[in-house]
């Protein structure tokens, strides 16, 4: 699965929050920094991960931010949906076919349906909390080239 720049942007610059819990507020800049995310790009997504409900600015805009709600209360699924889109498993993979794309018409579609069901409840059942303790500490621009994103368009994402 490929994903959008700005969210593999949005979660790590969440992880990194999660990590430093007991530093917060943090900055964009400070997050941008030792994640390797270009700033003004991480300052809009926050400005969504605010509007959404996720973080939240304290005082002035330099002062930085704080988690919006406890971590182990935002899954997964929440956040794809709000950088990816709510159809993001919803779009079968030959959608540009003529059959008619129902479990009955085409196997194909009935078993992308399951596949997509099964990552669907893996997402809604993995919390931000729990995400960032299973994945490894790194900056992004240390990720192997041709790192699996797309895109930088931040888009509204539904």
């Amino acid at each position: 699965m490929k994903v959008k720049r700005a969210t593999s942007y949005a979660l790590h610059a969440m992880m990194y929050m999660v990590r430093h819990m007991t530093q917060l507020p943090v900055t964009t800049g400070t997050i941008a920094k030792a994640e390797g995310i270009p700033t003004r790009y991480l300052s809009k997504i926050f400005e969504l991960l605010a509007k959404e409900g996720f973080i939240r600015p304290v005082g002035q805009s330099k002062k930085g931010y704080v988690f919006a709600r406890d971590p182990q209360d935002i899954s997964l699924l929440e956040l794809f949906h709000i950088l990816e889109g709510e159809d993001v498993f919803d779009d079968c993979f030959m959608r540009h076919c003529a059959c008619g794309q129902t479990p009955q018409t085409c196997d194909i579609y009935a078993k992308w349906r399951q596949a997509a069901s099964q990552l669907r409840d893996f997402m809604s059942n993995t919390d931000l909390a729990e995400m960032t303790w299973g994945h490894p500490e790194h900056r992004l621009d240390e990720l192997a080239p041709g790192r699996n994103v797309k895109g930088d368009s931040l888009g509204s994402g539904r």
